[in-house]
Protein backbone atom coordinates (compact mmCIF):
# COMPACT_ATOMS: atom_id res chain seq x y z
CA UNK A 1 0.00 0.00 0.00
CA UNK A 2 1.61 3.66 -1.03
CA UNK A 3 2.51 5.58 1.99
CA UNK A 4 -0.25 8.37 2.51
CA UNK A 5 2.16 10.32 4.82
CA UNK A 6 4.49 12.93 2.33
CA UNK A 7 6.74 13.43 4.90
CA UNK A 8 9.89 10.28 4.84
CA UNK A 9 9.79 8.22 7.78
CA UNK A 10 13.10 6.92 7.68
CA UNK A 11 13.88 10.65 8.92
CA UNK A 12 13.10 9.71 12.36
CA UNK A 13 15.49 6.40 12.49
CA UNK A 14 17.80 8.86 14.94
CA UNK A 15 15.11 8.80 17.34
CA UNK A 16 13.75 5.45 17.05
CA UNK A 17 17.76 4.18 17.26
CA UNK A 18 18.42 6.21 20.45
CA UNK A 19 15.16 4.60 22.14
CA UNK A 20 16.30 1.00 20.88
CA UNK A 21 19.28 0.98 22.51
CA UNK A 22 17.62 2.25 25.67
CA UNK A 23 15.52 -0.61 25.69
CA UNK A 24 18.61 -2.82 25.35
CA UNK A 25 20.44 -0.97 27.97
CA UNK A 26 17.28 -1.73 30.32
CA UNK A 27 16.63 -5.23 29.67
CA UNK A 28 20.15 -6.25 29.69
CA UNK A 29 21.44 -4.73 32.29
CA UNK A 30 20.42 -7.39 34.95
CA UNK A 31 16.99 -7.35 37.43
CA UNK A 32 16.65 -3.30 39.22
CA UNK A 33 15.93 -2.98 42.69
CA UNK A 34 12.37 -3.07 44.14
CA UNK A 35 13.04 0.24 45.92
CA UNK A 36 15.36 2.85 44.19
CA UNK A 37 15.61 7.07 44.82
CA UNK A 38 12.73 8.45 42.49
CA UNK A 39 13.43 11.72 43.04
CA UNK A 40 16.52 13.93 44.33
CA UNK A 41 16.57 17.71 44.82
CA UNK A 42 18.81 19.96 42.74
CA UNK A 43 22.08 18.74 45.09
CA UNK A 44 21.21 15.38 43.79
CA UNK A 45 20.37 14.06 47.33
CA UNK A 46 17.37 11.68 46.93
CA UNK A 47 14.29 12.79 49.10
CA UNK A 48 11.43 10.12 47.28
CA UNK A 49 12.55 6.22 47.09
CA UNK A 50 9.80 3.87 44.61
CA UNK A 51 9.54 1.17 42.41
CA UNK A 52 12.72 2.41 39.76
CA UNK A 53 10.26 1.70 36.49
CA UNK A 54 8.35 4.67 37.40
CA UNK A 55 11.31 6.55 35.77
CA UNK A 56 11.98 4.32 33.35
CA UNK A 57 8.64 3.57 32.36
CA UNK A 58 7.80 7.57 31.90
CA UNK A 59 10.63 8.02 30.15
CA UNK A 60 10.00 5.23 27.73
CA UNK A 61 6.17 6.37 27.18
CA UNK A 62 7.52 10.27 26.71
CA UNK A 63 9.95 8.97 24.03
CA UNK A 64 7.10 7.39 22.33
CA UNK A 65 4.60 10.35 22.50
CA UNK A 66 7.28 13.05 21.07
CA UNK A 67 8.47 10.49 18.43
CA UNK A 68 4.57 10.51 17.24
CA UNK A 69 4.63 14.59 17.78
CA UNK A 70 7.61 14.79 15.48
CA UNK A 71 5.59 12.88 12.90
CA UNK A 72 2.56 15.08 13.03
CA UNK A 73 5.02 18.29 13.18
CA UNK A 74 6.78 17.16 10.03
CA UNK A 75 4.01 15.94 8.17
CA UNK A 76 2.10 19.38 8.92
CA UNK A 77 5.40 21.01 7.48
CA UNK A 78 5.34 19.13 4.39
CA UNK A 79 1.78 19.66 3.42
CA UNK A 80 2.33 23.48 3.02
CA UNK A 81 5.83 23.41 1.82
CA UNK A 82 6.11 25.18 -1.58
CA UNK A 83 9.82 24.50 -2.15
CA UNK A 84 12.75 22.33 -0.46
CA UNK A 85 13.59 24.02 3.31
CA UNK A 86 15.16 22.60 6.18
CA UNK A 87 12.78 21.56 8.86
CA UNK A 88 14.33 22.68 12.18
CA UNK A 89 11.19 21.00 14.01
CA UNK A 90 12.02 17.91 12.51
CA UNK A 91 15.06 17.91 15.28
CA UNK A 92 12.27 17.81 17.77
CA UNK A 93 12.27 13.91 18.45
CA UNK A 94 16.03 13.52 18.41
CA UNK A 95 16.74 16.50 20.75
CA UNK A 96 13.65 15.59 23.71
CA UNK A 97 14.61 11.54 23.17
CA UNK A 98 18.01 11.64 23.20
CA UNK A 99 17.85 13.92 26.21
CA UNK A 100 15.76 11.40 28.06
CA UNK A 101 17.38 8.86 27.35
CA UNK A 102 20.72 10.43 28.19
CA UNK A 103 19.47 11.36 31.89
CA UNK A 104 17.87 7.66 32.43
CA UNK A 105 21.10 6.34 31.54
CA UNK A 106 23.05 7.60 33.95
CA UNK A 107 20.01 7.04 36.18
CA UNK A 108 20.64 3.19 35.42
CA UNK A 109 24.56 3.36 36.15
CA UNK A 110 23.66 4.98 39.56
CA UNK A 111 21.11 2.41 40.85
CA UNK A 112 23.47 0.02 39.39
CA UNK A 113 26.76 0.93 41.36
CA UNK A 114 24.70 2.31 44.10
CA UNK A 115 25.82 5.59 44.48
CA UNK A 116 24.01 7.82 46.89
CA UNK A 117 23.54 10.59 44.91
CA UNK A 118 22.74 11.60 41.19
CA UNK A 119 25.07 13.84 38.98
CA UNK A 120 23.77 15.42 36.11
CA UNK A 121 25.46 12.84 33.21
CA UNK A 122 26.59 15.28 30.75
CA UNK A 123 28.80 12.87 29.37
CA UNK A 124 25.75 10.64 27.96
CA UNK A 125 23.55 14.06 27.25
CA UNK A 126 25.84 14.96 25.09
CA UNK A 127 27.25 12.27 23.08
CA UNK A 128 23.69 10.55 22.64
CA UNK A 129 22.30 13.94 22.15
CA UNK A 130 24.78 15.70 19.84
CA UNK A 131 25.20 12.18 17.82
CA UNK A 132 21.48 12.23 16.78
CA UNK A 133 21.03 15.48 15.84
CA UNK A 134 23.92 15.37 13.83
CA UNK A 135 22.44 12.31 12.08
CA UNK A 136 19.23 14.03 11.96
CA UNK A 137 20.24 17.15 10.34
CA UNK A 138 21.84 14.19 7.44
CA UNK A 139 18.86 13.05 6.80
CA UNK A 140 16.80 15.78 6.88
CA UNK A 141 19.00 17.49 3.87
CA UNK A 142 18.88 13.81 2.21
CA UNK A 143 14.97 14.07 2.78
CA UNK A 144 13.41 14.23 -1.24
CA UNK A 145 11.17 17.26 -1.79
CA UNK A 146 7.75 16.60 -3.17
CA UNK A 147 5.14 19.73 -3.49
CA UNK A 148 1.41 19.54 -2.94
CA UNK A 149 -0.67 20.50 -5.15
CA UNK A 150 -2.91 23.39 -4.15
CA UNK A 151 -6.77 22.58 -3.82
CA UNK A 152 -8.49 25.35 -2.91
CA UNK A 153 -12.58 25.49 -3.01
CA UNK A 154 -13.47 29.48 -3.62
CA UNK A 155 -16.45 30.26 -2.26
CA UNK A 156 -19.21 32.34 -3.97
CA UNK A 157 -19.88 35.78 -1.50
CA UNK A 158 -21.92 37.42 -3.99
CA UNK A 159 -24.99 36.90 -2.09
CA UNK A 160 -23.30 37.85 1.76
CA UNK A 161 -21.80 40.98 0.03
CA UNK A 162 -25.39 41.85 -1.64
CA UNK A 163 -26.50 41.33 2.18
CA UNK A 164 -23.95 42.95 4.32
CA UNK A 165 -24.34 46.25 1.76
CA UNK A 166 -28.19 46.33 2.34
CA UNK A 167 -27.77 45.86 6.16
CA UNK A 168 -25.55 48.89 5.81
CA UNK A 169 -27.13 51.40 4.44
CA UNK A 170 -30.56 50.43 6.07
CA UNK A 171 -27.89 50.71 9.52
CA UNK A 172 -29.64 47.52 11.21
CA UNK A 173 -27.36 45.89 12.83
CA UNK A 174 -25.57 42.74 12.31
CA UNK A 175 -22.96 40.43 13.83
CA UNK A 176 -20.57 38.27 12.03
CA UNK A 177 -19.36 35.25 14.11
CA UNK A 178 -16.80 32.42 13.24
CA UNK A 179 -14.53 30.11 15.17
CA UNK A 180 -11.46 27.79 14.54
CA UNK A 181 -12.25 24.93 17.53
CA UNK A 182 -10.15 22.04 16.33
CA UNK A 183 -10.42 18.95 18.07
CA UNK A 184 -6.42 19.16 18.81
CA UNK A 185 -6.49 21.74 21.18
CA UNK A 186 -9.95 20.91 23.00
CA UNK A 187 -8.15 17.36 23.91
CA UNK A 188 -5.26 19.60 25.15
CA UNK A 189 -7.45 21.74 27.33
CA UNK A 190 -8.96 19.18 28.78
CA UNK A 191 -6.35 16.08 29.02
CA UNK A 192 -3.35 18.04 29.82
CA UNK A 193 -5.19 19.61 32.77
CA UNK A 194 -6.33 16.31 34.33
CA UNK A 195 -3.02 14.92 33.85
CA UNK A 196 -1.32 17.55 35.46
CA UNK A 197 -4.00 17.89 38.53
CA UNK A 198 -3.28 14.01 39.20
CA UNK A 199 0.46 14.66 38.95
CA UNK A 200 0.10 17.55 41.80
CA UNK A 201 -1.93 15.87 43.76
CA UNK A 202 -0.12 12.48 43.97
CA UNK A 203 3.72 15.26 44.35
CA UNK A 204 2.36 17.39 47.15
CA UNK A 205 4.02 15.48 49.88
CA UNK A 206 6.90 15.68 48.49
CA UNK A 207 7.61 19.11 46.46
CA UNK A 208 4.80 21.25 47.14
CA UNK A 209 5.85 23.95 44.72
CA UNK A 210 6.30 21.77 41.52
CA UNK A 211 2.45 20.79 42.51
CA UNK A 212 1.63 24.01 42.57
CA UNK A 213 3.13 25.19 39.23
CA UNK A 214 1.20 22.35 37.86
CA UNK A 215 -2.10 23.27 38.96
CA UNK A 216 -1.72 27.08 37.65
CA UNK A 217 -0.30 25.67 35.04
CA UNK A 218 -3.47 23.37 34.27
CA UNK A 219 -5.97 26.07 35.18
CA UNK A 220 -4.27 28.36 32.61
CA UNK A 221 -4.81 25.43 29.83
CA UNK A 222 -8.63 24.91 31.05
CA UNK A 223 -9.04 28.35 30.42
CA UNK A 224 -7.78 27.93 26.75
CA UNK A 225 -10.82 25.37 25.89
CA UNK A 226 -12.97 26.71 23.24
CA UNK A 227 -10.32 28.05 20.66
CA UNK A 228 -10.30 31.29 18.48
CA UNK A 229 -13.72 33.09 17.53
CA UNK A 230 -13.52 35.91 15.13
CA UNK A 231 -16.30 38.52 16.10
CA UNK A 232 -17.32 41.38 13.67
CA UNK A 233 -19.64 44.26 14.07
CA UNK A 234 -19.94 47.39 11.90
CA UNK A 235 -17.35 49.36 14.46
CA UNK A 236 -15.43 46.69 15.22
CA UNK A 237 -13.32 43.45 14.22
CA UNK A 238 -12.30 41.18 17.15
CA UNK A 239 -10.40 38.17 17.72
CA UNK A 240 -11.34 36.36 21.33
CA UNK A 241 -9.40 33.18 22.52
CA UNK A 242 -10.33 30.59 25.13
CA UNK A 243 -13.32 29.60 27.48
CA UNK A 244 -13.75 33.76 28.88
CA UNK A 245 -13.59 35.03 25.23
CA UNK A 246 -10.59 37.12 25.81
CA UNK A 247 -10.01 39.67 23.29
CA UNK A 248 -6.42 39.06 21.84
CA UNK A 249 -7.16 41.27 18.67
CA UNK A 250 -9.32 44.13 18.28
CA UNK A 251 -9.82 46.42 15.89
CA UNK A 252 -11.70 49.73 14.53
CA UNK A 253 -12.70 49.09 10.94
CA UNK A 254 -12.30 52.92 10.52
CA UNK A 255 -8.74 52.04 10.85
CA UNK A 256 -8.26 49.14 8.16
CA UNK A 257 -6.95 50.27 5.23
CA UNK A 258 -6.59 46.58 3.03
CA UNK A 259 -7.88 43.41 3.65
CA UNK A 260 -6.82 40.18 0.82
CA UNK A 261 -6.84 36.84 1.65
CA UNK A 262 -3.61 35.16 1.89
CA UNK A 263 -2.21 31.87 2.08
CA UNK A 264 0.57 30.49 4.26
CA UNK A 265 2.25 28.04 5.84
CA UNK A 266 1.58 27.73 9.46
CA UNK A 267 5.01 26.07 10.51
CA UNK A 268 6.98 27.53 8.28
CA UNK A 269 5.91 31.31 7.73
CA UNK A 270 5.18 31.28 11.97
CA UNK A 271 6.44 28.00 13.68
CA UNK A 272 3.42 27.03 15.16
CA UNK A 273 -0.40 27.59 16.11
CA UNK A 274 -2.19 29.87 17.73
CA UNK A 275 -1.12 33.41 18.19
CA UNK A 276 2.25 34.14 16.57
CA UNK A 277 4.51 36.75 15.27
CA UNK A 278 7.24 36.38 12.83
CA UNK A 279 8.52 40.02 12.75
CA UNK A 280 6.23 41.48 9.96
CA UNK A 281 2.88 40.78 11.14
CA UNK A 282 0.72 38.86 14.23
CA UNK A 283 -1.46 35.59 13.24
CA UNK A 284 -4.39 33.93 14.65
CA UNK A 285 -5.26 30.49 13.96
CA UNK A 286 -5.35 26.87 15.10
CA UNK A 287 -5.58 25.13 11.58
CA UNK A 288 -5.70 25.78 7.84
CA UNK A 289 -3.82 27.22 5.76
CA UNK A 290 -5.45 30.58 4.36
CA UNK A 291 -6.56 33.61 6.10
CA UNK A 292 -7.59 37.53 5.88
CA UNK A 293 -4.66 39.69 5.66
CA UNK A 294 -5.49 42.74 7.34
CA UNK A 295 -3.41 46.32 7.11
CA UNK A 296 -4.17 48.82 9.21
CA UNK A 297 -3.79 52.70 8.19
CA UNK A 298 -0.63 52.99 10.46
CA UNK A 299 1.01 49.62 8.86
CA UNK A 300 0.35 47.39 11.04
CA UNK A 301 -0.36 43.74 9.81
CA UNK A 302 -2.81 40.73 11.74
CA UNK A 303 -3.62 37.58 9.78
CA UNK A 304 -6.54 35.92 11.00
CA UNK A 305 -6.83 31.69 9.74
CA UNK A 306 -10.46 30.74 8.57
CA UNK A 307 -12.01 28.35 7.59
CA UNK A 308 -14.09 30.25 5.47
CA UNK A 309 -11.50 33.10 4.36
CA UNK A 310 -13.92 34.56 1.49
CA UNK A 311 -16.68 34.91 3.55
CA UNK A 312 -14.80 36.66 6.15
CA UNK A 313 -12.39 39.08 3.82
CA UNK A 314 -16.21 39.83 2.40
CA UNK A 315 -17.45 40.96 5.59
CA UNK A 316 -14.42 42.73 6.37
CA UNK A 317 -13.96 45.16 3.03
CA UNK A 318 -18.64 45.27 3.82
CA UNK A 319 -17.11 47.26 7.31
CA UNK A 320 -14.06 48.48 5.89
Amino acid sequence: MKNPLKHSLWTHLPAVAVLTYFVIRLFTSGPLPAQAPVHYTWNGIPNSYGSPWLSLGLALGLSLLYICISVVLDEAWVKHEKKKTFNWLSLFDEITVAFLVGINLGYLDSMQTGGGTFGFPVVYVAIITGGAVILAIILEIMRPFSPSPDQLTVEDTTGLAAELTARLKSRRPFMYWESQNPLYFNLLSIILPVVMTAGAILNWSSSAWSSLILLVVGVFLILLYGGIRTVIVPQEVAVRFGLTGLKVLKLKTSEIANAEIMQFAPLGDFGGYGIRFNGKMTAYYLRGSRGVKITTRQGRQYLIGSDHPEHLLAVIKAVA
